[in-house]
C-alpha cells in the first residue's frame, strides 16, 4: 500500500511539473554573440529542416525544406548551403511543415493548435527579458529590456550582435484567438468578450463553471469549442 502511494505521489509530482513547466532562461554575457547561446534543438521548432509546402494567396505553391527560428520569428528554407528565410510572408496564404500548419499574421508565424470554427494558434519566440548592467564592481543589476533595447527588433539580423551588456532571453509563449474576419486576437478573456459581445453573459457563466485557465493551452482549446457552437 505504500509503495502504491508513493507512486501515485509521483506520478502527481511529474503531472504538476509538466503543467508547470517553463522554459529556462538565457543569459547571453557581454561579449558573446546571442546566437551562439542557443544551441539548435534550442532554437529550432524541429530536430532538423524537414519537407514543407508554401500555399501562396495567389494559389501557387512551393515545396521547400523549411523550420521555424524561434530565435529571429522566421520560417527558413535552405538553398544549397545556405539558410534564408522566408521574405514574402504578407503573400503567404500557410504553410505546411510535417504535419504543422502556421499562418502569417501582422509580422508573426502562428502555428495553429486547434483548427475548429474558432481557432486557437500559438506564437512561440525567444523574448529579451532583460539586461544586466554591472558596476565597478562587477556587481549586475536589472534593467528593464525596453529601457535599452527597446528597439530590438524580433526578426532580422539582431540575432547575430555581440551583446554590449548582460542579456536574458527566455522562450516564450502567446495564444491567440480567431476572429470572426480572418484575422487573430491575443486568447484572453477581454478579447473573447469582446469578439462575442452578444453572449458575454453565458460565456462568463461557462468561464466560472469551467474554471477556465487562460494560461492552460488544453483550458482554451476547450473554451474555443464551446465557443464555435454559440
Amino acid at each position: 500500500m505504500k509503495k502504491f502511494l508513493v507512486l501515485v505521489f509521483q506520478i502527481t509530482l511529474i503531472n504538476i511539473s509538466l503543467f508547470s513547466q517553463k522554459y529556462e532562461q538565457v543569459t547571453v554575457k557581454a561579449g558573446m554573440k546571442v546566437v551562439d547561446c542557443f544551441p539548435f534543438n534550442d532554437r529550432y521548432r524541429y530536430s532538423q529542416f524537414v519537407n514543407g509546402r508554401i500555399q501562396l494567396t495567389n494559389g501557387v505553391a512551393a515545396d521547400k525544406i523549411l523550420n521555424y527560428d524561434f530565435l529571429t520569428g522566421e520560417i527558413e528554407f535552405l538553398r544549397g548551403k545556405d539558410t534564408l528565410a522566408i521574405t514574402n510572408g504578407k503573400d503567404i496564404r500557410h504553410l505546411v511543415i510535417e504535419a504543422d500548419t502556421f499562418y502569417f499574421y501582422k509580422g508573426m508565424y502562428l502555428e495553429l493548435i486547434s483548427g475548429g470554427a474558432v481557432k486557437v494558434v500559438l506564437r512561440q519566440y525567444v523574448k529579451l527579458k532583460e539586461t544586466q548592467k554591472k558596476d565597478s564592481y562587477g556587481t549586475a543589476s536589472s534593467g528593464s529590456a525596453t529601457t535599452s533595447y527597446g528597439s530590438l527588433p524580433i526578426g532580422g539580423d539582431f540575432h547575430m550582435l555581440v551583446a554590449n551588456e548582460d542579456m536574458v532571453f527566455q522562450r516564450t509563449l502567446e495564444y491567440y484567438i480567431s476572429e470572426p474576419d480572418g484575422g487573430f486576437d491575443m486568447y484572453n478573456k477581454k478579447n473573447v468578450l469582446h469578439l462575442y459581445p452578444k453572449n458575454e453573459k453565458e460565456i462568463k457563466a461557462y468561464l466560472k463553471s469551467e474554471k477556465i485557465n487562460f494560461d492552460k493551452r488544453e483550458d482554451l482549446i476547450k473554451l474555443a469549442d464551446y465557443l464555435s457552437g454559440l
